[in-house]
């Protein structure tokens, strides 16, 4: 009989990474946000294509370089496309590259508020006496893990630390610190439901909103 319940938590982040840079026009170090469009320009055979940013104080514009002098015949025709279109997921993919956002600013502020959306991946025949959450992050953030669980479970924060320490709660891949880290795309988290007094509550609250 299966007794385990097994979800699946989506971490939206609600804003794309703020990228911190010098604004001419507020003479000072700035965030600039990404405005979700693409510039592109095509100088016979090269083709440029740029991610515009704009700066919280003054809308002062930044091109985010992302296609410098490539020749036409090397570019994928759909990424061309999806350029030109300034597809959603294409904006999404080059604002949340990390690495290529720190070759322009030693500064990049991620979000710090998600949207939690939840799947279910295995029902439970029985009585469940084991909750394990699969968590995705599909754009980069800073939320804290034990804040998320703290929302995903309705519990506080003190009490999801004081699981933890009683080994009621497990964190993978392990880290002594790992409550206290931004989440992370592909942790799990295994709840002992049998050792939890408010079980019902908590499998309730994690399973809220599932599909």
């Amino acid at each position: 009989m299966q007794d385990i319940v097994r979800i699946c938590w989506t971490a939206i982040s609600l804003e794309m990474p703020r990228v911190w840079r010098n604004c001419s026009r507020c003479g000072a170090t700035t965030p600039f946000i990404c405005s979700e469009k693409f510039r592109v320009n095509a100088h016979g055979k090269r083709f440029d294509a740029w991610l515009i940013y704009r700066c919280a104080g003054c809308d002062q514009t930044w091109n985010h370089p992302i296609l410098e002098r490539v020749p036409v015949t090397e570019v994928d025709p759909s990424e061309l496309r999806a350029l030109s279109e300034n597809c959603g997921r294409l904006v999404e993919r080059y604002a949340s590259d990390m690495a290529r956002l720190q070759r322009y600013s030693d500064r990049i502020a991620e979000p710090d508020t998600v949207v939690l959306e939840a799947r279910l991946l295995g029902r439970c025949d029985g009585e469940p006496k084991t909750l394990v959450v699969s968590i995705a992050v599909p754009r980069p953030c800073r939320v804290r893990l034990d804040r998320l669980l703290a929302s995903g479970l309705g519990l506080s924060r003190g009490a999801v630390q004081r699981l933890r320490d009683a080994a009621v709660l497990i964190v993978s891949p392990p880290g002594r610190a790992a409550l206290r880290q931004p989440v992370r795309d592909g942790q799990t988290v295994t709840v002992d439901l049998r050792s939890v007094e408010s079980a019902t509550s908590l499998l309730s609250a994690a399973l809220r909103g599932t599909s």
